[in-house]
C-alpha cells in the first residue's frame, strides 16, 4: 500500500479513549507514505520504545498533542527529513535521541508547555538547515554554540516566545546561521557582550520585546549583511 498522508488519531481529545500501547503501529511496516500524522493520544507504553520502528522510512512525521515524555529509540537507518513535535510533555530537549535522525533536515518542536530546559546537545546533524524551538518555556545559558555539535548547515533557528535565555556563550558552530529569531524571550547578555560576532551571514535578526538594553558600541559587530 502507498499513500501520500496518513492521520493516525482524533482531531480533539475531547472524549479521549484510545491509548498508546506497544506494537499499536506494526502494522504500518507494510505501508509505504510521505508523511505520518499521530494526533491526539495519551498514556505511552514504556515512554513509545516502538514508536518509530514502522515509520521509520517515512520522510514527514507530525506528532501533535500526545502525552509524550520522551521520544523513542530511533532506528540507524530512519530517513526521517521533518520531524514535529507539537504539543507533547517533553520536560527538556530530547537532543540526544533526535541528534540520530541523520537525514533531518527540519525540526519543530513548539508548544510544549512543560518543555523548559536544553541541557542536551544536537550533535553529527549534518542536514539540519531548520530548528524551532518557539511558544516553549525554555530556560538556558550559554546559548548557542554548545547546544549545536556539528551541525554545519543550520541556517533558521527560532528560539521566540520563550523564558530566558542567556547570551553568554557564541555562535561559532552555528556560523551559517540566516536567520535568528528571539522575539518575546527574556534575553540576557547582548547588551554589553558582542555575541553576535561570528554571525556574518545572518540576514534576520528579531529581538523584539526582549528587554534587551542596548549598552555597547559593539552589540552588533560582526553582523555585516543584516
Amino acid at each position: 500500500l502507498q499513500v501520500s498522508r496518513l492521520i493516525v488519531g482524533g482531531f480533539s481529545d475531547h472524549g479521549r479513549r484510545q491509548d498508546f500501547e506497544r506494537g499499536l503501529l506494526d502494522g504500518l511496516c507494510q505501508v509505504q507514505m510521505e508523511e505520518f500524522v499521530l494526533i491526539c493520544l495519551r498514556d505511552f507504553e514504556d515512554d513509545t520504545d516502538t514508536l518509530f520502528n514502522c515509520v521509520g522510512n517515512v520522510s514527514t512525521i507530525r506528532l501533535v498533542d500526545l502525552g509524550l515524555e520522551e521520544i523513542s529509540e530511533v532506528p540507524v537507518w530512519s530517513k526521517v527529513k521533518h520531524l514535529e513535535c507539537k504539543k507533547c510533555d517533553f520536560e527538556d530537549v530530547p537532543a540526544l535521541k533526535l541528534s540520530r535522525f541523520k537525514e533531518l533536515r527540519v525540526l519543530r518542536i513548539t508548544k510544549n508547555i512543560s518543555l523548559k530546559n536544553f541541557k542536551q546537545k544536537f550533535e553529527g546533524l549534518s542536514n539540519l538547515e531548520v530548528i524551532d524551538l518557539s511558544e516553549n518555556r525554555l530556560t538556558f545559558s550559554r546559548c548557542c554554540s554548545p547546544q549545536f555539535q556539528n551541525c554545519p548547515n543550520l541556517k533558521h533557528l527560532n528560539l521566540s516566545f520563550n523564558s530566558n535565555i542567556r547570551l553568554t556563550g557564541n555562535f561559532t558552530n552555528v556560523k551559517n546561521l540566516l536567520y535568528l529569531d528571539f522575539q518575546h524571550t527574556t534575553l540576557f547578555g547582548p547588551d554589553s557582550y558582542p555575541v553576535f560576532l561570528s554571525l556574518q551571514r545572518l540576514i534576520y535578526l528579531d529581538i523584539s520585546h526582549t528587554k534587551t538594553e542596548v549598552k555597547s558600541q559593539c552589540t552588533f559587530c560582526g553582523l555585516n549583511s543584516l
